[in-house]
């Protein structure tokens, strides 16, 4: 039995997923969100995933630059002294 890359590529991807839905560190958000995803069709949920990154990777950014510049503005966390 001849087995493709594409086919060896799918069962590495799917033990990645059952080990990230069994690790105690991951978020329930997270693992609920791979669940929903095995559920989906694979180029619709491809195409919501690039999206997913566009509209939340600069509000998560947005959000922890502002969190920073709270901690820097009251002294929480120091900034190195430059030269």
């Amino acid at each position: 039995m001849n087995v493709s890359l594409a086919q060896i590529d799918l069962l590495d991807a799917e033990r990645h997923i059952r080990e990230a839905l069994l690790h105690p560190a991951f978020s329930d958000w997270l693992k609920q969100a791979l669940r929903s995803a095995l559920e989906r069709d694979p180029v619709a949920l491809a195409n919501d995933l690039e999206l997913l990154g566009h509209l939340l990777r600069p509000w998560a950014a947005a959000h922890m630059a502002s969190a920073h510049e709270v901690q820097v503005a009251s002294g929480v966390f120091a900034t190195p002294e430059g030269p």
